[in-house]
């Protein structure tokens, strides 16, 4: 090979490569450019169904973030935001108070024991679309005529006051009602404080709403804390007792509001 030749060559050599470095890196940033193509087209099409669905009058669908990738969404915390009663000031109606108007307007004879009831004087009281009962093991569930129709005005009340406001629908949870002499004493010798001797319970216009429990039939994805709800339902009460149709006591050790129907 010449000098000519080879000095051609070394010339050469330079233009070759870079022409081939262009070569490569041209394909490299084609590739790349594909992808926001595909995206900017995928957004496009994504653009026109929903002005199909807005023109079609369907309900935007807003979904929360999966945090965790596991394809569930957490359920919304709803808050009543309003003022916290102080419940022991407003239901201060105290034991003989109710004892006393129980008395007045309730059964003329104790029942003993469970089995000396008489219901055709009575209320059966049963889970409905609005109230549920709990485990009573110290009560039977009845109640008379008045106060039952009080007890379902009560629980109708919370219901309507939660749809009003559009918050997640729950049930009052009653947990205790009518007690004989039988269910006292056993429930003296559980040691609970409250139990006495002649109590407003056993004269059937009495009945008990936990607050710190309320039951639902189906979850969504809201949900209320106990005490949130319990706004709704001493809103409830309060306006009850100043209407005179019941007397109430926060009952703090019980976690219940003790209700009982004046008339």
């Amino acid at each position: 090979m010449s000098k000519r030749e080879k000095a051609l060559i070394i010339l050469l050599t330079p233009f070759v490569l870079g022409l081939l470095i262009g070569i490569l890196i041209g394909r490299g940033c084609s590739g790349v450019e594909h992808a926001p193509r595909e995206k900017k087209v995928r957004t496009e099409q994504t653009g026109k169904q929903e002005m199909l669905q807005e023109e079609a009058g369907e309900p935007e669908v807003v979904q929360e973030d999966d945090v965790d990738g596991l394809g569930e969404v957490e359920a919304r915390e709803v808050i009543y935001y309003t003022r916290r009663m102080a419940y022991a000031k407003v239901f201060d109606d105290v034991n003989e108070t109710h004892l006393d108007k129980a008395k007045l307007v309730g059964l003329k004879k104790i029942p003993e024991k469970r089995d000396a009831i008489n219901t055709s004087q009575l209320v059966q009281i049963t889970d409905s679309d609005f109230l549920v009962l709990d485990n009573l093991r110290y009560s039977v569930p009845y109640l008379t005529s008045s106060a039952a129709r009080e007890l379902n005005h009560i629980a109708r009340a919370f219901h309507d006051s939660l749809t009003s406001k559009k918050f997640p629908l729950y049930k009052l949870v009653v947990s205790s009602v009518l007690r004989t002499e039988e269910d006292v004493t056993r429930l003296r010798k559980s040691g609970n404080p409250n139990a006495s001797d002649n109590s407003a319970h056993c004269y059937g216009t009495t009945f008990d709403i936990t607050y710190t429990r309320y039951h639902r039939d189906v979850e969504t994805d809201e949900f209320m804390q106990p005490f949130e709800l319990t706004k709704v339902l001493a809103e409830v009460l309060r306006d009850e007792k100043a209407a005179g149709r019941i007397l109430a006591k926060y009952e703090k050790k019980e976690h219940c509001f003790h209700i009982t129907a004046c008339q």
